[in-house]
């Protein structure tokens, strides 16, 4: 199995981190220490795009390269973005997860390369106008 990650801190002038374990991924996206970041994790040819802010929680966008699945919290609020950076990258509020969950879905994902089915999942034609959402 090979997993790489490419993690971006959105605070603290931006530290970048990149590795290729579990273990590795705690140090920053641990439930209980979920620091505010925007990356990729991909493993055999598969991606999850992750986005984590600690007032809303942890988006993520799974691609196998033939479909893309985002992750869904409240479908009522898919139409209001959060700016991530603070310059123009906006992801939907209703697809930020709870830390737990998303740590879940990290692990599954890491570990066999699939997708947690213990969340909803909607497809990039479920946002409506004015949201938004990053691959």
């Amino acid at each position: 199995m090979s997993v790489n990650y490419n993690i971006d801190l959105t605070e603290n002038e931006y530290v970048h981190f990149e590795g290729k374990t579990l273990n590795e991924l705690k140090d920053f996206l641990y439930p209980d220490r979920f620091l505010d970041c925007c990356g990729y994790i991909n493993n055999n040819g598969k991606s999850i795009a992750l986005v984590s802010m600690k007032e809303y929680g942890v988006f993520l966008g799974y691609s196998d390269g033939e479909s893309t699945h985002l992750s869904l919290h409240n479908k009522n609020t898919l139409d209001k973005v959060v700016d991530v950076w603070g310059d123009g990258l906006y992801v939907s509020e209703g697809l930020f997860i709870p830390p737990e969950i998303a740590w879940q879905c990290i692990c599954e994902f890491v570990t066999t390369g699939s997708i947690h089915y213990n969340i909803e999942w909607i497809s990039p034609d479920d946002i409506p106008e004015g949201g938004n959402y990053i691959e």
